[in-house]
């Protein structure tokens, strides 16, 4: 019951902190789309399936292959024994080989289908104006992240007498990494690079472009802010599901918005890229618990 109470007030002051940024950055003009819509080589469905394709394709085909591989080779003094160093080593050889091939599949597009993708072409200037609006956005959206993820963990107490939410998978896996510095650094690259780059590309470059031309900017974002959060369902996770796809919406929204607002996939990336980085760093610090250490250091 005491940890309840503990996860509400952090819950409430995440909420009035984010109120604050948000009202803050409106009045800033940070929430303002660009008028004028501008309009390339439009983006067909079946470019959407292909891309989603080589994500699960890539996953369920190869991974196997992937990790037979490497029980028999071993690697840089891998240990096929060792669970971190194979579980490491196969998804960030998963994860190269579906960035590549979407980066493929991009190639063999038509330019201006392409350029819908991308959007914009990235100058210098114009790539750090996206990397700097991404670190920007992480700031303005990760309170109210945050607060709504304390929100839904007090609901599944309250509702289901939860007290011990089961782990997300990615979280687990570095929890067990953090001993192993080697694969550590492996994991933080497969998850602060390649799977921003890689999930970014697919559900906003491919669907949100796509679901835009049918349902229009709001109904484009709301489509994969929704497909994106529910991609992230795990029934290992069980209940814990709950404040992980709610969250995950939040932050989806977020980033949809900003690929609309700096028409470039490499501001979403950033802000993806940002949000992972802070939550490694929140894990291993405090175990995840920012939000809760923070209220319990204001009620000491």
């Amino acid at each position: 019951m005491k940890e309840a109470i503990v996860e509400l007030w952090g819950a409430i002051a995440c909420g009035i902190v984010a109120l604050f940024v948000l009202y803050f950055a409106g009045k800033k003009g940070f929430f303002q789309l660009p008028k004028i819509e501008v309009k390339y080589g439009p983006l067909r469905l079946w470019h959407v399936l292909i891309a989603f394709a080589i994500y699960f394709g890539v996953a369920i085909l190869t991974g196997p292959l992937i990790i037979g591989f490497l029980q028999n080779i071993a690697p840089f003094g891998f240990n096929p024994k060792n669970g971190i160093a194979l579980s490491t080593w196969a998804n960030l050889l998963v994860s190269l080989l579906m960035a590549f091939s979407l980066i493929l599949l991009c190639k063999c597009l038509p330019s201006l289908t392409n350029k819908t993708i991308w959007d914009r072409k990235t100058t210098p200037v114009a790539a750090k104006q996206d990397l700097g609006m991404g670190a920007l956005a992480w700031v303005i959206s990760f309170p109210l992240v945050l607060s709504v993820s304390q929100f839904l963990d007090v609901f599944v107490y309250e509702v289901f007498h939860v007290i011990q939410l089961p782990d997300q998978i990615a979280v687990a896996f570095l929890k067990r990494a953090f001993e192993q510095p080697f694969y550590f650094i492996l994991s933080t690259f497969s998850i602060v690079v390649l799977a921003p780059f890689i999930e970014e590309l697919i559900f906003r470059g491919f669907l949100q472009s796509y679901a835009r031309q049918l349902l229009g900017v709001k109904g484009g974002i709301a489509l994969s802010s929704l497909a994106f959060s529910f991609f992230h369902f795990s029934p290992e996770q069980g209940l814990g599901n709950i404040p992980i796809i709610g969250s995950l919406f939040v932050l989806a929204l977020f980033l949809g918005f900003l690929y609309e607002r700096q028409r470039s996939l490499l501001a979403p990336i950033s802000l993806h890229a940002c949000f992972n980085a802070i939550s490694i760093l929140n894990l291993y610090f405090t175990g995840g618990g920012a939000c809760t250490l923070f209220t319990r250091l204001f009620l000491s």
